[in-house]
Order: C-alpha cells, then structure tokens, then sequence
C-alpha cells in the first residue's frame, strides 16, 4: 500500500473484520480522508505511522488502542499537530478483562488533538480519570463530547464553559455516583450557554444531580432543545425547573425520580416512562405541547391538575401502565380528556379497562371515553378489554384502529367500527374468533363499512373473516400466523375494491372466497405455508390487472388456476414447495413474466416448453428442477435461457458438475448469479461467458471454494474480473 503515495481519500467504514493497517502507512503523506486506523493485537506501536500524515482533516476513528504497550507510541502520532481533524473518536476494546488502567491514562494524554477539534468521542475506556485536557477550556471550538461505557470512570470533566459545546452524550458511565460541580466548574454562572442536546443513558449508579445553583443568575442551560434522561435507576432528587428553550423532554426507565415540570415555555414533546411520581406546582402555559407519552407512572395527580387548565390540542397521546389514572374510582382520565384533543392516541397496559367507547355503559365496569378528535387509535395489551362499545361508532374523525395483546377479546361486530374507519390492524388477541359479523342482523345502510385494509396477525383462536362478503371498500387483505382459520368469507362482491391478498401460516384454511375473478383492481395475491389449502377454486383469477402471484409451502395445493395462461398483467410469478402441483397446465404462462421462481415439480414443463418464449424475463429462480443433471442448462437436450436475464439462482441440483458455456453464452446482460447446495460443481462457463457478472454467490458448494481461491484456484481466471464474489460454506 506504500506505493500509493497521491492516495488522498481512503474510506474503511464498515470494515468491520478488518484486524489492523498495513505497513508503511505512513508513506501515505498525502492521506487527507481516513475514516479508520486500526491498530491490531501487538501491533500498537503502529499508531507512529499517523505521525507523518499531517494533511488528515474531516473525521478519524483510531480503534484497538487496548493494543499500545507504550504511552510514548501515542505521542508520536501528532494528533496535537493535525488542526484540519475535526472529528476524533477514540475507541479501547469492549472486553474490560486484563486492562491497564495506568496505561490507559498515558495513552489518553497522547492523544491531545488540536484545539481546534470539533468533535470528540470516548469509548470503552477503563480509567477511573480522564486526560487533563479533556474539557479544558482552551478547546474553545468543541461542539460535540461523547462518553460511551467508560464504566471506571469516578467523575465527569468540566465542560461547563465551553462556548460552542451544543450537544453531550453520557452513557454507561457506571461508576459515577453524583454529577455536579466538577462538571459546571468552580463558577457555575452562565454555563453550557450553548448546549442544546444533553443525554444521560445507562447511568446505574447515578444518584444525585447536584445543580450547583446558589441563585437565579446561576441558572443553566439557557438554550438546552432536548434533555434525555434513561436507565438511570438510582437517580434521586431533582432535575432542573427552568428551562427556557426546552422542546423536548425524555424521562425514562428512572425508577426513583419525582419530575417537577415546570417553566418549560416551549416544551413540543413530553416522554416519562418508568417513574415514580410526577407533580405539579403551579400555573404552567403548556400549548406548545404536541407530543405526550406517559407509562409506567404510579402517581399520577399531576396530569389531572395540570393539563385540564386549558384546552390543548395535541399531535399523539400515549398512556400506559398508569393505575392512578385508569382507576373508576378517580376521575382523572376524564378530565384529561376534557383537556386534551389527540389525534393519535395509544392505550396499554390498562389492567382495570374492559370496554372503549364514547360514553359509560355499565358504571360496575371500567370504560374509557375517547376523544372525538382521534384519527388514530392504538389499544395494546389490556388483558382485561372484551368489547367495543357501539358507542365506538360516532367516532367520526377515527380512520386507524389497531388492537393488540388483548386476550379476552372474542370477537369485533362491524356495527362498533367507527363510520369512517378505513385500517383495522388486529394483533396477538388470542381469543378472537370472528370479527366483521353482522351478529344476525342486517347492517344498516346509514352504517355502511369503509374499510380499505384489514391486518390480522397471530390471532391463534380466528375460524372466519366473515359470513357472507367482505366489505366492498376493502382494498388490502392481510393474514398472518392464524392456524385456525378456516373462511375468510363465501365470496367477493363484483364491485369489490380488493387489490391485494396476503395469507401466511393458516393451517385450517382449505379455500379463497369465490368471485376473486371479477375484480377489477386486483394486482398481487401471496399465499405462504397454508397446508391445507387444495384450490383456488373454479372462477379463477382476474385476467385484467394481476401483476403478482405466489404460492410458496402450500403442500395441500392440487392445481394452479385455469387461466393463468391468460393473466394478461403478470408480472411476476413465484411456485415454491408446492409438491402436489405437478405441472402448468396445457396452455402454458403468461409470456411477459419479468420473475419466474419454481420447485422441482414443474420446472421441468416450464423449461421443455415454455422457457424460451419468456423474452422479457429479467429474474429467475429454479430449485431441484432437474435432480439428475449433470450440466445447466443441459447441452443435450437443447434448453435454452432467456436472453433478457440479470438475475439467475440456482439450487439443489445433487448432481451438476458444470454449468454449460454454451447455456450462457447468450446470457450478455446477466449482473448476479446466485448458487447454493450444489455440492458435486466444479466447473463455471469458460470463454469469458461471465464477463456481464456483477455479483457471484456460491453457498454449500464446497469444491468450489477450493477451485475458486485468489490466483490460485483453477476457476479463479473465470471470475477475477466480477467486483463482489462471496464463495462460503
């Protein structure tokens, strides 16, 4: 690498595996962009060679520095030097076995960089202190400090005073038991006069914040924009109340904290999670606020007190885990929603809640009333919820409902939707077993469903979608992981919005609704792991517009449609692990096809007959097509590729020793060639029939990660040309 002496940019993000530098680097005097220096184990010493490359500006993550045995060996870097860095990392090993803290230490005072220095991060670090020059004032120009699970180190540096600093990030200091004065410096007046962002995280043993302040021209953080404080468990006391320019307030997983929320004139976005209590002392204007999520906060008396002062229109509103509130014997949540005016809205973890409505049905039973004003609605994990309230429907403003993890809910009737819901997403209800039923009755014309896309995941106890039709406004069915579903309905109205249907995982379910043919919009249709599904049935598929058809681990399976010869529109065609289906039908696929992915069982009529025809096929798959082949495509018989191919995968073929020159010669626009589980291959196409290879992946062909080794293997001149080659077992 010496030799490129005019290399200027040279970028290793990403390098992960990469286990340290080559030699000479610093022969490299003209390096202006390097991203990384990685120093390897006992190869520290090679941090000398950053010494000469004084023309490095921009960012630099020097790593591995676990592995300097010598102090000396960082001096000699010249980090002080190089005043066009503006961004250091320094970064230690993530095992804190076997360190040398004392090392460690002289290490860190080697690496002062110019004061000119922008940015700074400090990672994995085990000394209990930090270099003197880490915070000292005369880094004027520093903007960003990062500490990441420096867990030794006892204190904070004092960073208080310097003028530019806009953004600190502290994580998993463990060590550190109080932050205070030694981190505003001896005058604590007018610090962190610039600071926007501050973040704590992983603090376990942080226990106090000592503010330091002796009187009201003392106060700090006149321009903080956010305040992050999480997973500080041991944290006692109080945070600062005056904060001026305060947007955005995050508070969690603080176990023992009280937050007093005060004088924040500006707050948009307001998050505790996980606290103790919450008060309120006094008058506060809060109409700025957008944002509002509350959960897991066992006193709750502030939220009543304080936000039912004024009417205050917010963007989302998230409660969970707060018993106070969603106790019937308070009042609080009413009002609160007095007050409040969300647009999105999320419930959970609400043991006491069994119905949600507009209004109180049963006084014996806890409801909530939901804002008229929601859009949005999450319901998530309250164990006890076993109805919607036909209340529900004057919601008239709510578009999105989503349940989850509400286990004695049985079923949802189409008369409690909202009258102009359009997504219903139902997830994890174990219980559920119908939803959309008309309970016997005719629904009335006046409460016409608009539905456009219903989601069902993981619901375990679901038997059917519907009696009779699905809604006719429904344009996107999804289904997923509900082994008991045997109907999604009898059929599919004619003037139907349906466009496409998505099924996964349902055991049970033997038939698709008739009618699936006279859609008109209908485009996509993917069906995966149904093993007892046996047809399609009679009708067949829209010939119009379907673009996408996919059966994959559907065993049950006995026949593709009658007319997937004439589906005009598709494009895209995919057959996997269906063994039942024994071949296309006579009449053949469709010839526009653009991704063609099948199983053994019907490969063979596809490539006898219909192969050579698909001239616009850019994409194609093929699995254990022809389990005896020793050669593909096979020579012999006279089969052909499409010409138009970028993509080809190929797996499963036991017995393939060699794939055909003259089966790829054609193949001048192929970019990736994908092939697994052949173990017996041993030969690529020769005479350049590879030259278009963009990308070549081998897997679990295992004489081919021989044969195809850098300059050594007898296939290597076959491929040395395609920039990405992955060959492993």
């Amino acid at each position: 690498m010496e030799k490129l002496v005019n290399l200027c940019y040279l970028d290793i993000t990403g390098a992960y595996k990469l286990k340290g530098m080559e030699s000479n680097f610093s022969m490299l005097t003209n390096l202006q962009k390097l991203s990384s220096f990685v120093l390897g184990k006992e190869k520290g010493h090679k941090i000398r060679e950053l010494m000469n490359l004084s023309n490095l500006r921009g960012e630099l993550c020097i790593s591995g520095l676990q592995n300097i045995a010598e102090p000396r060996d960082a001096w000699m870097a010249r980090l002080s030097d190089k005043s066009r860095l503006e961004n250091l990392e320094l970064q230690w090993s993530k095992d804190f076995e076997n360190r040398r803290e004392e090392v460690e230490k002289k290490v860190m005072d080697g690496f002062q960089p110019s004061k000119k220095l922008m940015e700074l991060s400090i990672k994995f670090y085990c000394g209990e202190m930090l270099a003197n020059w880490v915070g000292d004032s005369s880094f004027n120009c520093l903007q960003s400090l990062c500490l990441d699970d420096c867990r030794n180190l006892l204190s904070l540096p004092s960073i208080g005073k310097l003028p530019l600093l806009k953004k600190v990030r502290i994580k998993g200091l463990r060590s550190v038991r109080t932050v205070g004065v030694e981190l505003f410096g001896e005058n604590t007046t007018n610090t962190f006069s610039s600071l926007e962002i501050l973040e704590f995280v992983d603090m376990l043993n942080w226990e106090r914040w000592n503010l330091c302040e002796v009187d009201e021209e003392a106060r700090k953080f006149p321009k903080l924009r956010e305040l992050f404080i999480k997973y500080c468990p041991s944290l006692l006391g109080s945070m600062p109340d005056y904060l001026p320019s305060l947007k955005k307030l995050a508070i969690r997983s603080c176990g023992k904290l009280i937050i007093s929320i005060q004088n924040f004139p500006l707050l948009s976005e307001l998050e505790i999670h996980g606290c103790h209590e919450v008060i309120y002392k006094g008058f506060v204007d809060y109409s700025s606020i957008k944002r509002i999520s509350f959960v897991g906060i066992s006193k709750f008396s502030w939220a009543a007190k304080c936000l039912r002062l004024r009417s205050i229109k917010v963007e989302s509103f998230e409660i969970g885990d707060c018993e106070e509130l969603c106790s019937s014997r308070e009042n609080n949540w009413g009002l609160l929603t007095q007050s409040i005016s969300p647009q999105y809205l999320i419930i959970s973890s609400c043991p006491p809640l069994v119905s949600i409505g507009t209004e109180e049905e049963r006084e014996e039973l806890m409801q909530l009333k939901i804002p008229s004003s929601t859009v949005n609605m999450i319901i998530k994990n309250c164990e006890r919820l076993e109805k919607l309230s036909t209340t529900l429907y004057s919601l008239t403003l709510l578009m999105k409902l989503e349940l989850n993890g509400c286990p004695k809910l049985t079923s949802v009737a189409r008369s409690n939707l909202p009258s102009n819901l359009e997504v219903l997403i139902i997830q994890s209800c174990q219980n559920l077993q119908c939803l959309l039923l008309d309970e016997g009755e005719d629904v009335d014309s006046n409460n016409a469903c608009v539905l456009q896309k219903l989601n069902i995941f993981s619901c375990e106890s679901l038997k059917r979608i519907n009696r009779s039709v699905l809604p006719s406004t429904l344009k996107t069915l999804e289904i997923y992981l509900c082994p008991k579903l045997e109907s999604i309905s009898q059929e599919i109205q004619d003037n139907s919005s349906l466009e496409s249907i998505e099924i996964f995982s349902c055991d049970m379910l033997k038939c698709l609704p008739q009618g699936l043919n006279k859609l008109k919009h209908f485009t996509s249709l993917h069906i995966s792991n149904c093993s007892n599904l046996i047809s399609m049935g009679e009708s067949g598929l829209p010939t119009t517009n379907l673009q996408l058809l996919r059966f994959i681990s559907c065993r049950g399976l006995q026949a593709l449609p009658g007319n997937l010869h004439s589906l005009n529109a598709l494009k895209e065609l995919e057959i996997w692990d269906c063994p039942n289906v024994e071949s296309i039908l006579e009449e053949g696929i469709p010839t526009i096809l653009i991704s063609l992915s099948i199983g053994p069982n019907i490969w063979k009529a596809i490539l006898e007959r219909d192969l050579h025809t698909l001239t616009c096929l850019k994409s194609l798959s093929i699995s254990s097509g022809c389990p005896d082949a020793v050669s593909f495509p096979q020579d012999e018989k006279g089969f052909t590729l499409p010409s138009s191919l970028t993509s080809l995968f190929i797996s499963d073929f036991p017995k393939l020793e060699n794939l055909s020159s003259n089966g790829f010669r054609n193949l001048t626009s192929l970019q990736c060639l994908t092939i697994e589980n052949c173990p017996n291959l041993k030969t690529l196409p020769g005479n350049n029939m590879l030259s278009s290879l963009l990308e070549l992946n081998m897997r679990w062909c295992p004489m081919m990660e021989e044969r195809c080794k850098r300059d050594k293997g007898p296939e290597w001149s076959k491929i040395s040309h395609i920039p990405c080659v992955a060959v492993w077992e």
